[in-house]
């Protein structure tokens, strides 16, 4: 078993650095990615009442997020400056903890993206509190949480372990009517999930 093990996971770990490599140039599309730009964008975008979307963290793949929400108010938000290059034409520099200082209380968001945050600067309980507290105060009622989140990695925080996740409820989304979808991928990480939240 052991034996077997070690001839395995040198292969499954080149496979994974092969991979991962394509992505980074643009020649591979992990299958969350696929499952976010393919379905999970598109719904969000066709769902009546979504106008006004912000999506955290940005990079060189997020930058056709906003080709989904064409016609609507797409912002993105990000820690560091270095990465505003790759925001939308609305885009904020600033911790997602303190978003009620950038967007005021009068225009709450429709939808809120948080994919691979929580476990890639979000990486403590009280980290994660606050970006939820943040996320309740500027997400109008019965508005949308997008979670995405590697549950393997050593860094990720469990969202239901902080209080805060008490302000949102799970809500059916798609064709994932426990509002959860959990998506395998090839490298290190495994999977990734997908959780869809309402403001309560």
């Amino acid at each position: 078993m052991v034996l077997t093990a070690a001839l395995v996971n040198p292969f499954r770990w080149a496979k994974a650095e092969v991979l991962h490599f394509a992505w980074k140039q643009g020649r591979y599309t992990p299958p969350d990615r696929r499952v976010l730009e393919d379905e999970v964008l598109p719904t969000l975008a066709r769902e009546p009442g979504n106008d006004r979307i912000l999506s955290v963290g940005v990079a060189w793949y997020t930058k056709r997020y906003a080709d989904a929400f064409v016609g609507k108010e797409y912002v993105t938000l990000d820690h560091d400056p270095a990465r505003a290059s790759f925001g939308a034409k609305l885009h904020v520099t600033a911790e997602l903890r303190d978003l009620e200082q950038h967007v005021p209380a009068s225009a709450p968001f429709d939808v809120i993206l948080m994919n691979g945050v929580i476990g890639y600067g979000l990486d403590t309980a009280s980290e994660v509190d606050q970006a939820f507290r943040a996320c309740a105060a500027r997400l109008r009622k019965d508005g949308t949480l997008v979670i995405g989140l590697n549950e393997e990695r050593p860094t990720n925080v469990d969202p239901l372990t902080v209080k805060a996740h008490t302000l949102f409820a799970p809500r059916p989304f798609g064709r994932w009517p426990a509002g959860r979808v959990m998506v395998p991928v090839p490298f290190r990480e495994r999977t990734h999930t997908f959780l869809f939240w309402r403001r309560r």
